[in-house]
Parts: C-alpha cells; structure tokens; sequence
C-alpha cells in the first residue's frame, strides 16, 4: 500500500511541476482542502493561514494562474518537487500521510524584474488525509508546513 501511496504523491507532484494544474485539482476531494498553515496545528477558518483553500478557493486560485496575468507569474514559475520520507498510517477509512519535500523554483526572465533567475529552495513537510475510492486515491487534505514559515516568503503566486 505504501507504494501505491507513494507513486500517488510523485503523480500530484509531477502534475504541479508540469503545470497541469486542472488535472491537480481532479485529486481532491469535493470537500477537500489545500492548506498552508502560518502555525502547525492551525484549524482551517479559524487561524491566519498563507493558504486556506477549499474547493471554490482552489478552483479560483488554478483559474487565476491559468487564465490571468499576474506580475508575480510573468513568466510562470518552473518547479521541481523531490519528495522523500513517505509514511503512513491508515485510520477510519483516511489515509494519514507524511512526507518531506523539497521544492525548487525559479523564473526565467531579464535584469529588469526583480528575482528572476534567482532559484529558491522551498523545504516543507507535506501532510496529506487521503481517502481510497473506486478510481485510486483522492485527497481529502493536504496540509503544507514550510519549514521557514515564519520568515519572509518570497514568490508565493504557485502551488506548492
């Protein structure tokens, strides 16, 4: 099982580094969550949040990337996720998992914006609540704890 879960999260991640990011959004859950918490055990609503996203919010964010210009995604970040330290723990039907992530990212572009070329190293611990249906897994949650959240945070206009 920890394969299967495993290839799982190597797919979710390969679909952000490719930018399918309406293919992303097929692994969730109607309900399911995308969190990026300012503290670890934030409840989603009730504490500041980097991101905060249910269903609506995630559809929107992926549109916006997609669809509109933004300064800070002119040109789009490229990224790549190196995901290590999988384990998990089945309980009630939900899929505890944990893994550690390292993503990089980087905008190509010229001397006149600010950071680009620059590559940012983003190292965070990666919590999902996976739900196992007729079709594979689906995320139920997932909850992404950066190790430096209490510093500055540089480009956040991509989904990590």
């Amino acid at each position: 099982m920890l394969q299967d879960i495993t290839q799982f999260i190597y797919r979710e991640a390969r679909l952000l580094d490719d930018r399918r990011l309406d293919d992303w959004l097929s692994l969730f859950d109607d309900d399911g969550l995308y969190i990026v918490p300012l503290v670890d055990e934030a409840l989603p609503g009730r504490q500041a949040a980097i991101v905060n996203d249910d269903r609506m919010a995630r559809e929107e964010r992926v549109y916006h990337l997609v669809n509109h210009w933004f300064p800070a995604q002119q040109p789009p970040s490229r990224t790549l996720h190196f995901v290590s330290n999988v384990v998990a723990d089945e309980r009630d039907g939900l899929w505890s998992v944990s893994s550690s992530q390292l993503i990089h990212e980087t905008r190509g572009g010229d001397w006149t914006q600010v950071g680009l070329g620059e590559k940012n190293a983003i190292v965070a611990r990666v919590d999902y609540l996976l739900r196992r249906g007729d079709k594979g897994f689906r995320i139920h949650e997932k909850r992404v704890h950066l190790l430096d959240r209490a510093g500055w945070q540089g480009n956040l206009a991509f989904i990590y």
